[in-house]
């Protein structure tokens, strides 16, 4: 008998990540799942043998007591999934990215799992890809001298993918404090991502401790320069692109490929932080820097210049420019970037 009991909270795709992640630890399974779609609940249940299901996520975690809760919902619901299972002193919960939509709202995770002696980690998985994990420890071995640049290209919403860009950011450069923000943003119209209000396109340029400047580019026009992750330093180049992880400095000529070994993995590294064994590198603390950085952005335009942190603002700096028509939309007409056209209506 396993010795973790696993619930599952959101049965979409991510869903399927997670249940396989917690399936393959020999002291944890997946035994209750609950979505507000009983379709989707009934077929993850098919398919993963769990009998134990619900359409209301509040009565799977006070029936079932599950050790373990992953939350794989909709960006909006991050925080209250959260708040609700800690509130049911769960021993671990595994959330998916982006952590929640607001400042505030990452703070009441973190204090609702403080209090209930909750683990809390967010599932930015580029944390655990080997080559990224390689490529950190030669960076903090100084094997490219002092980190100077970063430059990241995403596209489909500055929370959805620009919170693993900037993430993977920090953790390449061993997870340090940011001391500014300043960036742009554009919402000409009427954008959701998963029934959340999203920009047309952004971008920031970020100061972190030591110097480093990281830049994010989110659906900004299409450019002829390169958009996988390199990292610039004072004696050398980094490249994590492709399928290799690639240095050059002065050591060598040309390009060196460098070794990247077997990594563990966030479900694996989750039951040994429940068990005391490890920490976590996703622990909610950390992720709350990306969050943080992400408004920064936002509240760049709203302050029209830099942002300092740590950043004040509770409230998503994105929204209450829209809700008090800082940005008006030009281009009338509700769409959602994710969601099929018959299923707009669940924007209202």
């Amino acid at each position: 008998m396993a010795k973790y009991r696993v619930g599952v909270i959101g049965c979409g795709g991510i869903s399927r990540t997670h249940a396989h992640g917690f399936n393959t630890q020999e002291s944890a399974k997946v035994v209750a799942a609950a979505d507000i779609n009983k379709e989707s609940v009934d077929k993850f249940g098919e398919e993963f043998s769990v009998s134990a299901k619900y359409t209301d996520f509040r009565e799977m975690l006070t029936k079932e007591q599950p050790d373990i809760v992953s939350i794989c919902t909709w960006p909006g619901t991050h925080a209250e999934a959260t708040i609700a299972a800690a509130e049911n002193k769960v021993k671990g919960i595994l959330c998916e990215k982006p952590m929640c939509i607001n400042l505030g709202q990452a703070d009441a995770m973190i204090e609702a799992c403080e209090k209930s002696g909750t683990r809390l980690a967010i599932g930015h998985h580029s944390r655990f890809i080997a080559r990224n994990t390689a490529a950190r420890k030669l960076v903090a071995e100084g094997d490219i001298g002092q980190p100077t640049l970063m430059i990241r290209r995403v596209g489909g919403g500055l929370l959805n993918n620009g919170t693993h860009a900037i993430d993977l950011m920090r953790y390449l450069l061993s997870d340090p404090e940011t001391e500014w923000v300043i960036g742009q943003v554009e919402r000409k119209t009427d954008r959701y991502e998963r029934a959340l209000r999203v920009e047309d396109l952004c971008m920031g340029l970020i100061c972190f401790a030591g110097g480093a400047r990281g830049i994010i580019e989110s659906d900004m026009p299409e450019s002829s320069m390169r958009g996988e992750p390199f990292i610039y330093g004072t004696e050398g180049i980094l490249s994590l692109g492709g399928n290799n992880l690639l240095l050059q400095n002065p050591k060598q000529a040309g390009w060196q490929v460098m070794d990247a070994p077997a990594d563990t993995n966030q479900f694996a590294e989750m039951i040994a932080w429940i068990e005391g064994r490890s920490g976590h590198r996703n622990e909610a603390k950390q992720t709350r820097y990306t969050v943080e950085i992400l408004m920064a952005i936002y509240e760049s335009l709203r302050i029209k210049g830099l942002v300092k942190l740590p950043l004040a603002t509770k409230e998503s700096p994105l929204y209450l420019m829209i809700d008090d028509g800082a940005l008006p939309v030009e281009k009338p007409g509700k769409y959602d970037i994710r969601l099929p056209e018959s299923m707009w209506n669940i924007l209202g």
